[in-house]
């Protein structure tokens, strides 16, 4: 491996180079064995001689075997764990989501999309894309300032579901489109979660410090809260989310 792959290679740690190049890293077996069963575009897998036998054999067609000291310089992990993919990032868009009422090829049980809404932290907008897979979401749609759903941190978080539902950002050009959907924006005040009529539409989860950003406050929506019953001062967005998403799939499923 050359000094120059080396170098493209870590720059796919940044976000800047992976939107110009349109590409994101995959690192360990079980990421390698979620990305051979979705539609990902995989370009190339690099692997250590002793982690071969782990590349799932639809993916064995674009491997390069590597040195250990080849792999602790493109990984940015402490230990890295031998196998890395570089994958294109699937084109999607706010329309798309909204309209669409299919994820990764079936019909999606819930006709909801999350928004996270300037979520910093790679863990936290990495539970909520895993959320949203796990209750059949038609997808989630990032506000500008949230960060990157595909850097290697935010990638591990989802385990696997950023390979299944779709992923975007929000463009300026989709302020009309928004403005014709429903939304739910969960807060520190407004009608308690289990009391809301759920309908279709779009539920936004700010940040556990700043709430809904003022791109939302600009939306009509209906305010929701999850009711504090002991001391803490806070719930993080990640764990929210999740409780305000099981609930909605609790009505739908009765409907």
């Amino acid at each position: 491996m050359t000094r120059n792959e080396i170098l493209s290679i870590r720059s796919l740690h940044n976000r800047p180079e992976r939107r110009r190049t349109n590409r994101f890293i995959v690192e360990g077996v079980k990421g390698l064995i979620e990305l051979s069963e979705s539609n990902m575009e995989v370009l190339r897998i690099y692997s250590l001689d002793s982690m071969l036998e782990h590349v799932p054999v639809s993916l064995s067609s674009h491997i390069e075997v590597i040195t250990t000291k080849a792999m602790a310089r493109i990984s940015n992990l402490k230990t890295p764990p031998g196998l890395m993919a570089i994958v294109s990032i699937p084109s999607c868009d706010t329309k798309t989501i909204i309209e669409s009422s299919n994820v990764g090829g079936t019909q999606a049980p819930l006709p909801f999309v999350l928004v996270a809404a300037g979520i910093a932290d790679p863990g936290n907008l990495g539970t909520l894309i895993r959320t949203a897979d796990w209750f059949g979401m038609r997808g989630v749609l990032l506000t500008p300032g949230s960060t990157d759903a595909w850097s290697p941190k935010c990638v591990q978080a989802t385990m696997g579901s950023i390979f299944r539902i779709p992923v975007a950002e929000i463009q300026p050009e989709d302020e009309a489109l928004l403005q014709a959907q429903q939304h739910y924006a969960l807060g520190m005040s407004g009608t308690r979660y289990t009391d809301i009529e759920w309908k279709s539409g779009l539920l936004w989860i700010g940040s556990e410090s700043h709430g809904i950003s003022t791109d939302a406050s600009a939306l009509h929506y209906e305010t929701v809260h999850i009711p504090r019953q002991g001391g803490a001062e806070s719930l993080n967005a990640g764990i929210a989310g999740a409780i305000v998403c099981s609930e909605i799939a609790r009505v739908w499923t009765v409907k």
